[in-house]
């Protein structure tokens, strides 16, 4: 492909974890289309105060234009308003690219296309390869193709030259480290003696958050065997949750709510470690390095959301009714993230810690 289409009309919903394992698309796009105008369609969920893709994304380079439809509640329906369609029909795209998620059901995928088509956007990029696999009857769920590598293959079906080595890149800028690293060193005395660890205990999916009491414990531990200074990680939503654990550990600072996504990024760069669960956040965390033990649940496919990248350790416990996608577990009590144990945790940051702190040492 070369750069002719001048004018396109990137679509992709979802918050913060959906923007981030879409940012390897958007930079192979930018490459392809140097010269095309690149507007960005994304979901507004007026109801909560989820973080954006403007809010995600590098500010320069890749997006030329935000554009963003409310879903009220109401879902993706909210899409087929009549003002929208005006909008992008003034926008006078000529290419869609159509990043939607791949479970994405086919009625919806030809609902959509009908509308960028009424739209008067003629070509789509992406829309071919968006089938999983048939969840088996009765077996273990196999291992899924990564997000991020799914949105890069349906590219390349479309003739996108992709990276074979991708990377969540976020360019943060010098800016965007300074007030991190301001904030953590009026946080943490004599932050460069000390072991950071990240925290996430948080998420707007009740079925992916990993009981509280546990992480009171593994923070209690980490601070007993290896004296770290924990930082939790999240948003607004999660501060009370935050000054309770802080409260009981007795050591640590909250970043949630308190840094942008971006700064927090930064600030996660700091940290020896990342320890929570299947969030924004912890994609935040892989996207700058920092090794990963993530908890999580198996309402999805594995291997589909976990941490990009090598170094991290996912933990992830196989029941019959794993893919359940279920936002709240109102079936099996959480039973699948109740399985994961404080020990499973320990041990596992245990693998990351010794090593990281090894290597520090003999610097």
């Amino acid at each position: 492909m070369t750069s002719t289409t001048k004018r396109i009309l990137v679509f992709r919903v979802g918050e913060l974890g959906d923007t981030l394992i879409a940012l390897p698309s958007l930079h192979a796009l930018r490459k392809a289309f140097p010269d095309a105008h690149i507007s960005f369609l994304g979901n507004v969920d007026s109801n909560s105060k989820n973080v954006t893709a403007q809010q995600t994304i590098p500010a320069s380079g890749l997006i030329d234009e935000w554009l963003s439809y409310s879903v009220n509640g109401a879902g993706w329906r909210s899409l087929q308003s009549l003002s929208l369609l005006k909008s992008l029909r003034k926008g006078h795209f000529n290419t869609l690219v159509y990043l939607a998620p791949r479970l994405r059901k086919p009625k919806d995928v030809r609902r959509d296309l009908l509308f960028f088509r009424m739209a008067g956007i003629k070509e789509v990029i992406g829309h071919h390869g968006l089938n999983m696999p048939i969840k088996p009857a009765a077996e273990p769920l196999p291992e899924a193709e990564h997000e991020l590598d799914h949105l890069i293959y349906r590219l390349s079906l479309s003739g996108v030259e992709v990276p074979t080595d991708a990377r969540i890149d976020l360019e943060l800028t010098l800016r965007e480290k300074e007030a991190a690293g301001s904030w953590l060193r009026e946080e943490v005395k004599n932050i460069e003696r000390r072991v950071l660890v990240g925290f996430g205990p948080g998420s707007k999916w009740p079925s992916k958050i990993w009981p509280e009491e546990r992480f009171q414990d593994v923070g209690q531990r980490l601070i007993r065997d290896y004296d770290i200074y924990p930082i939790i990680f999240g948003g607004p939503e999660d501060r009370a949750l935050a000054d309770r654990l802080i409260k009981n550990w007795k050591s640590g600072s909250a970043a949630a709510g308190v840094l942008t996504p971006r700064e927090a990024a930064a600030a996660l760069s700091h940290c020896a470690l990342y320890v929570g669960n299947d969030t924004g956040t912890m994609h935040l965390a892989a996207a700058v390095n920092t090794p990963c033990v993530a908890i999580m649940a198996a309402l999805d496919w594995p291997g589909r959301w976990v941490p990009y990248g090598p170094g991290h350790v996912v933990l992830r416990r196989s029941i019959p009714c794993e893919g359940c996608l279920l936002k709240i577990c109102d079936k099996e009590g959480m039973r699948c993230l109740k399985m994961i144990e404080v020990d499973d945790v320990i041990q596992a940051c245990h693998q990351i810690l010794s090593c990281r702190i090894e290597v520090a040492t003999q610097r």
